[in-house]
């Protein structure tokens, strides 16, 4: 159950504007609760004619980013709690600064091939890589004083990714003023986490999302693994003892495949692969033909056995995390759509949406959408 902090309707922000109408919203959402609180606190008594408008426009506001946070798959815990958080949300979550985002991280990608060592052709003065360094952090650095913004200094520090993003900004902001200062490259490890701006950026939430699934399918796929080393140690010590005294013989002396131990193992993991088939097998296999059932049971056992049951393993996990997954991401919508709807609707109908409330939402959510289409949408949802 996720924390009841995602109602995000407290006592005090649910009042409306005006009492009595026949059009009077049921619920207020944060914004226009906020604005309805900071009047009563600031002890005003000129309130606006047209005030349940302006609550109703917050209200198609707020709904459509319920919407978009459900799209987005965005915490409802981070949803915009007041007037403040409003603007910075909007920036935030603006096509252009999605836009601006990609760009910062494709340059810091980029920047590969200009810095030393680079591509001759490509490479470009210190002050000029680092200085374009600079500029695409400055860029990722405004991202998070965004987010810091409309979710909280608290919300932000508990945030682990973010709190990464942030550390290593930091680190690589340090890394180019000193190279900017010392006219000259030096080893930077930070260069090699570059790719994490570019998975964050929204239009790789795909690939971010199937990285999490595959680190989250690790631990039952390391157990097999481990089980597959295993089995093969065994086999290896075996093989030292069984094989390791040809190494004597004047007419085998190039059997080194199990001349030790370690030796035993490295030509037992490359068995694995069939990569030295069957020639690891020949010097004992010429000796003795009976040597020929150890490989073939270690083949059976690890190629054929555990490797197919690694796959399984492998396939199994990804599918179950996969479906849970989407199981989550269904119920997500759903819940954001019950946000939204419970402030579309009026006290005197909340059962169904009007049309005008519909088309509200709409101008915020997809304000390009003809009034015919979204009369369409209105009547095919039958809401």
């Amino acid at each position: 159950m996720e924390n009841d902090r995602e109602l995000l309707y407290s006592t005090q922000h649910s009042r409306t504007f005006s009492t009595g109408s026949d059009d009077e919203a049921n619920e207020s959402g944060n914004i226009a609760g906020d604005l309805s609180y900071r009047i009563r606190q600031s002890g005003s008594t000129n309130v606006p004619c047209d005030s349940q408008r302006i609550h109703w426009d917050l209200n198609y506001q707020e709904a459509a980013i319920f919407l978009q946070e459900g799209g987005n798959n965005d915490k409802l815990y981070y949803h915009p709690q007041n007037q403040d958080a409003l603007p910075a949300y909007l920036i935030a979550h603006n096509t252009l600064f999605y836009l601006l985002d990609l760009g910062a991280s494709l340059l810091l990608m980029s920047l590969a091939m200009c810095e030393s060592p680079a591509v001759s052709k490509l490479q470009l003065p210190v002050a000029a890589h680092a200085s374009l360094e600079i500029f695409g952090i400055a860029i990722l650095v405004l991202k998070l004083f965004l987010n810091m913004r409309w979710i909280g200094v608290r919300s932000f520090v508990r945030h682990k990714r973010t709190m990464i993003k942030a550390a290593v900004l930091i680190v690589m902001l340090v890394e180019a003023i000193v190279v900017i200062i010392r006219q000259t490259n030096h080893f930077r490890v930070t260069r090699s986490l570059r790719p994490i701006f570019l998975i964050d950026s929204y239009y790789c939430r795909g690939v971010r999302r199937f990285v999490r699934q595959i680190l989250q399918s690790l631990p039952p796929i390391l157990d097999m693994i481990a089980l597959l080393l295993f089995f093969m140690l065994i086999f290896s010590i075996l093989g030292f003892y069984l094989f390791s005294q040809q190494q004597g013989d004047l007419v085998f002396a190039d059997n080194y495949f199990f001349r030790t131990i370690e030796d035993s193992f490295v030509s037992l993991f490359i068995l694995l692969t069939t990569a030295n088939f069957p020639d690891v097998m020949m010097p004992s296999y010429a000796r003795n033909k009976s040597s020929a059932v150890f490989f073939i049971v270690y083949l059976a056992i690890e190629l054929y056995f555990f490797m197919n049951l690694l796959l399984a393993v492998v396939y199994d996990t990804f599918n179950n995390i996969e479906k849970e997954k989407l199981k989550k991401l269904f119920m997500h919508k759903r819940k954001a759509c019950q946000h939204a709807f419970n402030l579309l609707v009026t006290k005197q109908n909340s059962s169904t949406i009007h049309l005008k409330h519909f088309v509200g939402l709409m101008k915020y959510y997809k304000p390009k959408k003809s009034k015919i289409l979204i009369k369409t949408l209105l009547s095919t949802y039958e809401l």
